[in-house]
Order: C-alpha cells, then sequence, then structure tokens
C-alpha cells in the first residue's frame, strides 16, 4: 500500500512542483552502456547493470528550482539576482529565492575547500506532511558530480512539523573574480527521502560462514543480474 507524501502551496499552480527523482535520471546515465565487453557474452557489466545504483537514481523526490538564480563575484564578494521581471514581493508568503545564511551558525568544518566561504539558503515554497511516525531526511541529489551547489542536509519529522516551510542551507562553489554562475529553473536542489521512523540497537555478533559461503554460490550461478533477480526489491515513488 502507498503512502503518502504531500506537498503543498498556495502558488501551486504557478511554481514547479515536486517531482519523483525516477523523472531526472542525469543524462550521463542514460547514455552509459550495459557492457563494455561483449554484450552476447555478458563481458564487463558497467553501472548501468548495478540495481542498488539505480535505486539511488530513482528513489526520492526532488524539489526543484523554481527559477533562474544568477551568482556573481565582484571582488571578494558573490552577489545574486534573479529575473528581471520577478519581484517576489509581489507574493505574499511565496518563499521563493534564497537568502543569507548567518555564517556563525555553521562550523568551517564542513565547508569544502573548492566552496565560497558563505552559506546562502535556498526558500522552499512547499509544507511537507507526511503520514503519522515518518519523517524526511534531505540531502543532497545523488550521482550529480557537476551540482555546483551543496545543502547542508538534515532530517525533520514531517508528520509533526508539517504546517510551515522547510528551507535548506547551502554552499555554492567557489567562483573567480568576474566569474558568474547560472542556477536554472527546474535544477534538483534537493533529494527527498520519507522513511518510518523506528527504534534501533546495536547487535555485533560473528558471521556464519557456511552460510555465506552457501550464498556466494547462489548468487554468482548466474551471469547477469545476479543481485536484481535474487535479492532485490522493487521501490516505488510516484
Amino acid at each position: 500500500m502507498f503512502k503518502k507524501i504531500t506537498f503543498s502551496s498556495s502558488y501551486k499552480d504557478f511554481i514547479l512542483a515536486p517531482l519523483p527523482s525516477k523523472k531526472l535520471v542525469p543524462n550521463w546515465y542514460k547514455k552509459m552502456p550495459n557492457f563494455n565487453g561483449e554484450i552476447k557474452n555478458f563481458q564487463r557489466p558497467t553501472v548501468k547493470k548495478c540495481v542498488p545504483f539505480l535505486d539511488s537514481l530513482t528513489s526520492g523526490y526532488f524539489l526543484l528550482n523554481p527559477m533562474d538564480i544568477v551568482f556573481w563575484k565582484e571582488k571578494e564578494d558573490v552577489h545574486w539576482r534573479y529575473p528581471d521581471q520577478v519581484n517576489t514581493n509581489d507574493f505574499p508568503n511565496i518563499n521563493v529565492g534564497i537568502e543569507l545564511h548567518h555564517l556563525n551558525q555553521v562550523s568551517n568544518e564542513i565547508l569544502r575547500e573548492e566552496e565560497e566561504e558563505i552559506v546562502f539558503k535556498w526558500l522552499n515554497p512547499w509544507v511537507i506532511k507526511t503520514p503519522k511516525n515518518y519523517s524526511c531526511l534531505f540531502v543532497n541529489p545523488f550521482h550529480r558530480e557537476d551540482n555546483p551547489t551543496r545543502i547542508i542536509e538534515g532530517i525533520v519529522d514531517t508528520d509533526q512539523y508539517c504546517t510551515q516551510q522547510i528551507n535548506f542551507p547551502f554552499f555554492i562553489k567557489q567562483l573567480k573574480e568576474g566569474e558568474s554562475l547560472l542556477i536554472k529553473k527546474g535544477h534538483p536542489i534537493v533529494l527527498i527521502f520519507p522513511f518510518l521512523r523506528d527504534d534501533w540497537k546495536l547487535s555485533i555478533k560473528n558471521h556464519d560462514n557456511a552460510k555465506m559461503f552457501l550464498q556466494k554460490f547462489k548468487f554468482f550461478s548466474k551471469v547477469a543480474d545476479n543481485y536484481k533477480s535474487i535479492f532485490w526489491k522493487k521501490k516505488n515513488y510516484d
């Protein structure tokens, strides 16, 4: 049975809606062949045959940048602007665009060398609600190494905190003097995983080697799609 995650906004008919991540699989992955060797002999499979990797590209939901945003650097200062005809003040509580986040709220230990020493904040127009006992994990979109922004990851209990928008502090890549950076409308900026809150306890024990060898033989007795055909369970994010 499907659980429902709800995104609501009074401007839902005018701003880009969140999307299941499976609808925005990176082009480099789509173009990649299944095998680097002879296809007929199932030789040298690529990551495209790795179902755990595919799951990471097709699970969860994306929040999308609702409009073009341009950053540029003059001397030591980073500036930004929206399209000329956009004035967010004309739309009460639309909560789109970016703001500055207080740098003293963030440890320099999580800042990367290739990033500007400034913390921005994505303003999120969507209120997010999940069923009772479900929270959301907010992370950066996976396997998009060319992504010029990086949010500070977090978890919110969205079954309880479900009457306000959740905003996302983030960093951008370091810019050179005079360089500009365009974050296009529709660019995925946050990946959302709803999950059931459970109580866990760590257990450490000896592994059953005999059972492991039997499972290993079963697993490697096929030439392709081993994990998919034996262990994998389909995930649905619609």
